[in-house]
């Protein structure tokens, strides 16, 4: 008997391979049409077309209907822009992570801010048999997150809300799941220029965060330290937010 969600789930990943081919050949060839596209990749001329009218109206392809012909389009320059912003602070960042890192002796991580989450792009473990580790490319809710917090006090209050879920998640029994609450907490963040974590993204873990702006105060990303919270009191962190912040001017002045 056949399993129609084993068969649906086939044909959605056919689907998915055969968009990403298409894409690819816009990447490789510049500018591509329906014949062609079909002949190259062995498509019919139904199914490319079809691709290609789904992959510009979400911005992936640019038809351009003088030339009749389909071209990389802005959702996939965004998507390559901010690729290379990403890559560009982690190579800036690297060393003084390393060094603030061994300044604090503890574990210093590097986030981006990718709409509702935060992902970890590079980190520095300390050397405490008791540590933080750096699962590169986890994500965690922006919200709970020390540096997901100081980069959404940047942000206009209405985008976030519009952003992060209505409900908000937990992760932990410290996590803000309360629309207000959070409301507060970010305007606090951006009074004082740092973001704390109070067991709220993990279990008697505490972190500090701060943002990573450009010359023109656009945040890029945002560094944090995270330790256990018998190492890293609450009223440790004015002090730690103002090394972080002067390790984020480091990285900043290399953009």
């Amino acid at each position: 008997m056949v399993d129609a969600n084993h068969l649906s789930t086939t044909e959605a990943l056919a689907s998915v391979t055969k968009a990403l081919d298409v894409l690819v050949l816009a990447h490789d060839r510049g500018t591509i049409g329906v014949m062609e596209t079909a002949r190259e990749l062995g498509m019919s001329r139904s199914t490319v077309h079809r691709i290609l009218v789904t992959l510009t109206h979400m911005g992936f392809l640019h038809h351009d209907r003088g030339q009749r012909g389909y071209s990389l389009g802005p959702q996939l320059v965004r998507m390559g822009l901010d690729a290379i912003a990403q890559l560009d602070v982690r190579r800036q960042a690297r060393r003084p992570l390393e060094e603030v890192s061994e300044k604090l002796q503890e574990t210093v991580c590097l986030y981006s801010l990718d709409a509702a989450v935060v992902r970890l792009l590079d980190g520095v473990e300390c050397r405490h048999v008791l540590r933080v580790s750096v699962p590169l490319g986890q994500e965690l809710p922006a919200h709970v997150a020390a540096a997901g917090k100081a980069l959404l006090a940047l942000r206009d209050p209405a985008d976030v809300r519009a952003t992060l879920p209505a409900a908000l998640p937990a992760t932990a029994a410290g996590s803000i799941t309360e629309w207000p609450l959070l409301e507060v907490e970010l305007e606090e963040v951006r009074v004082r220029g740092w973001a704390a974590d109070l067991e709220e993204s993990a279990h008697d873990l505490h972190g500090v965060g701060v943002a990573i702006c450009n010359r023109i105060g656009e945040p890029l990303a945002a560094i944090s330290v995270y330790a256990p919270a018998v190492r890293l009191r609450e009223q440790d962190m004015p002090a730690v937010a103002m090394t972080l912040q002067e390790t984020a001017a480091t990285i900043a002045r290399a953009e």
